[in-house]
C-alpha cells in the first residue's frame, strides 16, 4: 500500500480548483430577513387549507391529529407516484425530518403543542412504514412474480425431481430476531421482530438506545443481557424476506418448489447470527437440532442431505461438520467419524467468507466500514443518530464477528491490513485510552497477525480473555494438525474436513465487484467515547484504488476473492496441505458468476441487481446460480461437477502458496 503522505499529496493535487476559482459557501444571512418583524408563534399553517372536520365529539382537532391526518393524506397520494419518484421523495423526507429534529430548539416544537415523540410516531407509523411495505418489490410468489420462467420450472419440464433433502442455512443479519423478553421500552414488541422487519425500523427510529441495548449481547458472557431475550425466527419465513419484501432466500425456495420441494423434504435452519458457534449450541442447541433434523430426513427419505448455506452460514456449516464428528467429551456432537459420510452428500457454499472478511475487523475496532466512510458528508448526522462508538460497542459483543476476522495472516492477506496516517501520534491516542492498544499506532503499517493480536488482547474493550469466553482461537496452528479443540473449528486453514470420500464441497460466489481489502486509520481528535482511532476518509488515490480511506480489491462487494475461493482452489485440493486439510479427498467444485447485474437491470425488480447479479446478497437471485443449486439438489444429469472460473483466483492462489513455502 502506498504511504499516507503519497496518497494525501495525490488527493490534494486531484482536488485543486481551476485558477482564479475557489469553492466557498456563503454563511451570511439575508439582509431582508434580518429586518423582518418579530415572528409570531409557530402554527400549523403549512398544512393544507382543506381542514378536516372536527372529531365526532365536537371538540377542536388537536395539532397532533392534524399532523397525523396530513401525513396520512401524503402517504396515500404518494402511492400514486411512480416507484422511483416515491423512493427519492421519501428518502428526502426522511433526511428532511431527521435534520430539523436535531437542529430545532425544543421550545419551537412546544409552541405547536406537538412533541418530537409525536412527530416521530406519526412519521414512522403513517408514512415511513407504509412506504417500506409499498416500494419494495412484491413477493415473487405472488403479484410481483418474474414473468420469464425460472430455472426450477425449466428443469422440472425436462424431468428434474426432488431427490436429496435440502437444509438451508442463512447468513449474517439475514434472519429475523424476535423479542421474547425485554425492557419496558420494548414490551409492546413482544414476539415481533427487533431485527428484520418494519417493526425494527420503527423501534430504531423512535428509541435508538432501547433498540441498541436489545441487539447487543452481554460482553462478559457472549450471551443474553439480563432480562432481554431475542431469538431467531423459525421456518422459511425467517429468512425468505427481510425488511418489507426485500427477498433473500425467496427465489431459491420458489425454484426448488418447482421441482417438488416443500416442508417434507426441505427446511430452513435459522439461527441467532450474533452468537459465536459454541454459544449457539450452548444456548439454543442449534447444532444438536440440525443433526437430529438431518438424521430424521435422511432415514425417512433414503437419500443423503444437501446443506445449502449463504454467507456466514457457510462458516456455521463448516463448524457443524467438525462439531458433529467429534466426541461429546471434546465438546462435539458425538456423531462419530463417519457421520458426515453417512448422512451428508455435500455442502453448497454460496458466497461464504471461509477465510473471514476485513469488514469484521474494522467493525470491532471502530464501528466503521466502507458503507459509513462513503457517507462522510452525512457523518455528523449519522454520528448524532447512532454514533460509531455505539455501533462499535454493539458489534464487539457479537461473537459471530470475531469468527469472521481474517484468517491466515499476511501469508493470505497480502500487505498491511491497516495503515495509520498519524504515525506515532496514534500511540498517544491509544495510551490515553487503553494500554492494550498502546503500541497499535506506533508504526505506520500493521500486519494482519499484529492487528488481530492487538484486537484479541483488547477484547473489543471487554477484556483480554473475551475471545476465550466466546471460544474463538486465532492461534496460527500447524496446518492440517489434528485439531480437536472447539476454539479452532471456525478456521478451515487449521482444522481438516471430516473423512468423507463421497462428499462434495461447492464454492459458489460472485466476482467482478470492488471489495474492501485494507484500511487507513487516524487518531480520533474528538476522543468521543473510547474511540482512539477512526477511518481516515480523507485518503484517496484512484491509481491505488483507495477510496475514503478504504483499499479496494476483487470480490463480491462484501467478501474478498481470496476468502471466497482459496479453500476450493488450493486449501482442500493442492499438495501436502490439501492432503492434510482434506484427508478423505472429498470432491471440490468451484463455480464463479461474473457480475452482469446493476440497479434497474430487471424492470420487474428495479431496486435489486437483476438475474445476473454477483453482489454478495443479490447473487441469491442469480438465475445461473439458482439453476446450479436445483441441479445439485435433484442430482439432475449427475448434478454439477465442472469448475467454472472467470477470475484471477488461481494466480492469487499461486502467489500465496509460493509465499508460504
Amino acid at each position: 500500500m502506498n504511504s499516507p503522505s503519497d496518497l494525501r499529496r495525490r488527493g490534494a493535487n486531484n482536488a485543486k480548483s481551476p485558477k482564479g476559482k475557489c469553492r466557498t459557501r456563503s454563511r451570511g444571512r439575508d439582509t431582508a430577513s434580518a429586518k423582518s418583524p418579530k415572528p409570531t408563534p409557530l402554527s400549523l399553517s403549512f398544512l393544507p387549507d382543506d381542514h378536516p372536520p372536527p372529531p365526532p365529539s365536537g371538540r377542536p382537532i388537536t395539532p397532533k391529529e392534524k399532523v397525523g391526518q396530513f401525513l396520512k393524506k401524503r402517504a396515500t397520494s404518494l402511492k400514486k407516484l411512480p416507484s422511483q419518484k416515491r423512493f427519492w421523495f421519501t428518502i428526502g423526507t426522511l433526511f428532511g425530518f431527521i435534520l430539523p429534529s436535531f437542529l430545532l430548539a425544543p421550545k419551537v416544537l412546544y409552541v405547536t403543542g406537538v412533541t418530537e415523540t409525536d412527530l416521530m410516531d406519526d412519521f414512522v407509523t403513517k408514512l415511513l412504514v407504509p412506504f417500506i411495505d409499498d416500494f419494495v418489490p412484491k413477493n415473487p410468489m405472488g403479484e410481483g412474480r418474474i414473468k420469464a420462467p425460472g430455472p426450477g420450472l425449466l428443469l422440472a419440464k425436462e424431468g428434474a425431481k426432488a431427490k436429496h433433502p435440502v437444509f438451508l442455512v442463512p447468513g449474517f443479519i439475514t434472519t429475523g430476531l424476535e423479542l421474547w423478553e425485554g425492557e419496558a421500552c420494548a414490551k409492546k414488541y413482544f414476539r415481533q421482530r427487533m431485527w428484520g422487519s418494519t417493526t425494527m425500523v420503527q423501534n430504531m427510529l423512535q428509541d435508538r438506545d432501547c433498540w441498541g441495548r436489545h441487539l447487543a449481547l452481554n460482553p462478559k458472557t457472549g450471551m443474553d443481557p439480563d432480562k432481554i431475550r431475542l431469538r431467531a425466527a423459525s421456518g422459511f419465513e425467517s429468512a425468505d424476506f427481510l425488511i418489507g419484501n426485500y427477498w433473500v432466500w425467496a427465489r431459491i425456495i420458489e425454484n426448488l418448489a418447482e421441482v417438488g420441494y416443500d416442508q417434507s423434504n426441505m427446511a430452513m435452519h435459522s439461527y441467532d447470527w450474533r452468537l459465536s458457534p459454541k454459544k449457539l449450541e450452548e444456548r439454543d442447541q442449534y447444532f444438536s437440532r440440525l443433526k437430529a433434523s438431518i438424521e430424521v430426513s435422511v432415514n425417512a427419505l433414503g437419500e443423503k442431505a444437501q446443506l445449502v448455506s449463504h454467507s456466514m452460514g457457510s462458516n456455521v456449516i463448516f463448524y457443524f461438520l467438525l462439531w458433529v464428528s467429534q466426541s461429546a467429551s471434546k465438546g462435539g456432537g458425538d456423531g462419530g467419524k463417519d457421520w458426515v459420510a453417512k448422512y451428508v452428500a455435500g455442502h453448497v457454499n454460496i458466497a461464504g467468507p471461509l477465510l473471514g472478511t476485513p469488514k469484521a475487523l474494522t467493525a470491532i475496532l471502530s464501528g466503521e466500514m466502507r458503507d459509513t466512510a462513503e457517507m462522510s458528508p452525512f457523518e455528523p448526522m449519522l454520528q448524532n443518530f447512532f454514533g460509531r462508538e455505539k455501533r462499535r460497542d454493539m458489534f464487539s459483543t457479537w461473537g459471530s464477528l470475531w469468527t469472521l476476522m481474517s484468517k491466515g495472516g499476511n501469508a493470505i492477506w497480502d500487505g498491511n491490513l491497516v495503515t495509520f496516517t498519524d504515525g506515532k501520534e496514534g500511540k498517544e491516542a491509544a495510551e490515553a485510552t487503553n494500554s492494550a492498544l498502546a503500541k497499535f499506532g506506533a508504526a505506520e503499517g500493521r500486519t494482519t497477525e499484529e492487528f488481530i493480536d492487538v484486537l484479541v488482547a483488547w477484547g473489543g474493550g471487554h477484556g483480554h480473555d473475551y475471545h476465550k469466553r466466546i471460544d474463538i482461537s486465532f492461534a496460527q496452528s500447524k496446518v492440517g494438525g489434528k485439531q480437536t479443540e472447539s476454539s479452532t473449528w471456525h478456521d478451515p486453514l487449521t482444522s481438516p474436513l471430516p473423512y468423507a470420500p463421497d462428499f462434495t464441497h461447492y464454492c459458489m460466489y460472485g466476482i467482478g465487484l470492488d471489495t474492501e481489502h485494507a484500511y487507513y486509520y487516524k487518531k480520533n481528535s474528538n476522543q468521543d467515547g473510547h474511540m482512539p482511532y477512526v477511518l481516515d476518509s480523507s485518503v484517496h488515490d484512484a491509481d491505488a484504488d483507495v477510496r475514503y480511506g478504504v483499499k479496494m480489491g476483487p470480490g463480491d462487494a462484501t467478501v474478498p476473492l481470496i476468502s471466497l475461493g482459496y479453500m476450493c482452489r488450493s486449501g482442500w485440493t493442492k499438495g501436502r496441505k490439501g492432503r492434510k486439510l482434506n484427508p478423505g479427498k472429498s470432491n471440490v467444485v468451484t463455480r464463479e458468476y461474473l457480475n452482469g447485474g446493476g440497479l434497474g437491470s430487471d424492470l420487474s425488480d428495479p431496486f435489486r441487481q437483476g438475474p445476473k447479479a454477483a453482489d454478495h446478497v443479490d447473487i441469491m437471485g442469480n438465475t445461473q446460480m439458482i439453476e446450479d443449486v436445483v441441479r445439485i439438489a435433484t442430482d439432475w444429469h449427475g448434478g454439477i461437477k465442472e469448475d467454472v472460473v472467470h477470475s484471477e483466483i488461481d494466480e492469487i492462489v499461486k502467489r500465496v502458496d509460493v509465499g508460504k513455502k
